[in-house]
């Protein structure tokens, strides 16, 4: 990917026409994107003209400069400073809200996938409510709790983005491996997002210090206009499934042969005699799954005059999984304002998050247990998985009498309708942010950023599951954390100019 003149273009946008599907330029301009020969491929550019090309192997792409040119091409820097990219001496990589509401995702992390050259974003799971990881060029470090993560400034506030674990295997099944945790920066809602910047390297992140090393994610939210007020309403329904499932074993039934050559038929392995033709069969891992689906719902209100603005939003978004009963629920709200008195501008923002997710419950380390989709997936298909429960609501236990309860194996059905793990986070950050300008080349910012949340995450093993003696009984789990981290920034700024010299 080249420009008109012959340079290589970094982060240049190349989607395939018609689809969600897109990945950018690296610093030589190179890209790989999976397509049929022919297919259409769309390149789009900050400054740049869009083009439309048909697809070839190798191809060669030059773009051109559109009527304001790569001389209008303004970022967002490090402190919320913005400069021309053609002055800066590092790399920035930034992406409009169109582009990130091009494949929306209720988690800004993912929507950066394939977006952003050097960036490598992991999601934990396709659960309602699953995280996602993000690392910059590599990993620095492979201390156990070092994360790897950039730092996330959102409007000038440091924006915590750990995911958290709570508990552990030994107390109740909460680890990191066991369960889908969530990354905070999925609090925030992409609808309220103008723009987003990456900063790669020492020479971009130098400002935030050391807890920039693994480099900075900037996001700028929404402002209101001079104008018009605004109302803008968005309402989105989509649908998921489960459509490539693995295949089970259905050439034999449940058992076990011993060393010693001895059959044993009193087990859930299926490693027993060949089925007949007139034996039944269950579909049990496709039966399991259903279609899941999401609302998301959103609506804004801006507008302003010459010396002040202001925008409020709020939004609902509600998922429920593929998995029987586990779901995803987020409800947010944003007011951003501004009033300016002469040399004196103020700029205030608060937002709140309400975010609460249901999941499926796991084993305990030496406690006994085991978690839904190990079960589903080595349950013999001669046995109905959906008869987990009798009519007096205790569980139908299949070998009952035979094997004791701490060593079967906890019916799937009986785990999402009997156990119960859910996780609920409230979130508010705020800011207050004062630029006063002594000259037109000389000014000074004062800025306080607040960021507060607590994660209560409860977790419920029924009576009768096929855990060690001492929790037959039931158990419950309560994990809380709360977290809270205050900035303050007072800044002076000179820029001035001096013929052909910028200071």
């Amino acid at each position: 990917m080249l420009s008109e003149h012959g340079t290589p273009l970094e982060g240049v946008t190349v989607a395939i026409s018609g689809t969600n599907r897109a990945a950018a330029t690296d610093n030589k301009g190179k890209f790989t994107i999976t397509v049929n020969e022919g297919a259409m491929l769309e390149f789009s550019y900050v400054g740049y003209s869009t083009q439309k090309i048909k697809a070839t192997a190798g191809m060669e792409v030059h773009l051109s400069e559109g009527e304001s040119g790569q001389m209008d091409d303004v970022v967002v820097t490090a402190m919320g400073f913005k400069k021309e990219r053609k002055a800066l001496g590092y790399s920035v990589s930034e992406i409009n809200a169109q582009e990130l509401m091009r494949n929306k995702n209720t988690n800004v992390v993912n929507s950066l996938a394939g977006k952003v050259p050097g960036v490598n974003v992991t999601q934990s799971s396709v659960s309602a409510g699953s995280g996602a990881s993000i690392t910059i060029r590599g990993g620095n470090s492979t201390s156990d709790g070092r994360q790897n993560q950039p730092l996330f400034v959102i409007d000038g506030i440091i924006y915590d983005n750990s995911t958290t674990v709570t508990g552990n295997t030994g107390t109740d099944g909460l680890s990191r491996s066991n369960t889908s945790y969530s990354n905070r920066v999925m609090d925030v809602n992409p609808e309220d997002i103008e723009s987003l910047s990456v900063l790669k390297g020492a020479a971009a992140a130098a400002l935030y210090g050391s807890r920039a090393a693994d480099d900075v994610v900037i996001i700028t939210t929404k402002k209101g206009a001079e104008g018009t007020v605004k109302v803008n309403v968005t309402s989105k329904v989509s649908t998921s499934s489960a459509n490539k499932l693995p295949e089970a074993q259905i050439g034999f039934g449940n058992g076990i042969y011993a060393s010693n050559g001895v059959f044993n038929n009193i087990t859930y392995n299926s490693w027993g005699q060949k089925l007949a033709p007139t034996d039944t069969l269950y579909d049990n891992i496709g039966k399991l799954f259903q279609h899941g689906i999401v609302y998301d719902n959103n609506v804004s209100v801006s507008g302003g005059t010459t010396d002040s603005s202001f925008y409020l939003s709020g939004s609902n978004y509600n998922q429920t999984g593929i998995v029987p009963n586990t779901d995803f629920k987020k409800t947010t709200f944003r007011f951003n304002g501004e009033q300016k008195y002469g040399r004196l501008t103020l700029n205030a923002n608060i937002a709140y998050s309400n975010t609460n997710r249901t999941l499926t419950t796991s084993g305990l380390y030496s406690g006994g247990g085991n978690e839904t989709m190990g079960a589903i997936y080595g349950w013999p298909q001669t046995f109905n998985i959906k008869n987990y429960s009798n009519l007096d609501g205790t569980k139908y236990r299949k070998f009952a009498g035979m094997v004791a309860l701490e060593n079967e194996t906890d019916n799937s059905y009986w785990i999402i309708n009997k156990d119960k793990l859910t996780s609920g986070t409230k979130r508010i950050t705020g800011g207050v942010n004062a630029n006063y300008k002594i000259t037109n080349w000389w000014d000074v910012i004062a800025r306080v950023g607040y960021d507060q949340y607590s994660t209560n995450d409860y977790t419920y093993i029924a009576p009768g599951s096929a855990v060690i003696p001492l929790h037959q009984n039931g158990r419950l789990s309560k994990d809380l954390f709360g977290y809270t981290y205050t900035t303050t920034t007072v800044m002076t700024n000179f820029h001035k100019k001096f013929g052909d010299f910028d200071t």
